[in-house]
């Protein structure tokens, strides 16, 4: 019985550490760093030209679970709210532009809003944002500022709303 107790214990511990560690920050908002990458429809995306907008950044890959299944979400809500400035920029992690594309064409997402130069140009964004594990999700408010960094399933409708005042 004690060993059972102790299992117990351990792992109660184990998923409170994991809690803490995909809570969002409670820094200082920072300035987003900038960057461009291609989108799979062909045009380049700088995050700085999207100034005026509620971004979500999203670092994700195909054969991710957790990102496959938090994906489609952040897509329906940025869809949802795209007439209020919210947009979506979801940056593949994946070895492949066409694994990236055929995952986005299967939950019909915007290839314009799916980023992927290459491999490397991805991971260096990743970099550059202190990403170490996916998916990770980021949200910048209308001044380049982030204002949230952690789990997608922490980005929702009552979390923009802070940010979603009217447009200029």
């Amino acid at each position: 019985m004690q060993g059972a107790t102790s299992w117990v214990i351990a792992a109660l511990v184990a998923i409170a550490v994991l809690l803490l560690a995909a809570a969002p920050t409670d820094q200082a908002p920072k300035l987003a760093p900038d960057f461009s990458l291609p989108a799979l429809d062909g045009a380049t995306v700088t995050l700085s030209s999207l100034r005026g907008s509620v971004v979500i950044l999203d670092f994700w890959a195909s054969w991710c679970a957790p990102c496959t299944r938090t994906l489609p979400g952040l897509h329906e809500l940025a869809s949802r709210l795209a007439e209020r400035g919210v947009v979506l920029l979801a940056v593949s992690l994946d070895r492949t532009a066409s694994a990236a594309g055929k995952y986005a064409e299967s939950q019909d997402m915007a290839l314009g809003s799916v980023l992927y130069g290459s491999l490397d140009e991805a991971r260096a964004v990743k970099d550059l944002y202190g990403v170490v594990g996916i998916p990770h999700t980021f949200v910048i408010d209308r001044d380049g500022w982030i204002q949230f960094s952690g789990t997608p399933s922490g980005v929702t409708e009552e979390l923009l709303a802070r940010w979603l005042g009217d447009a200029q």
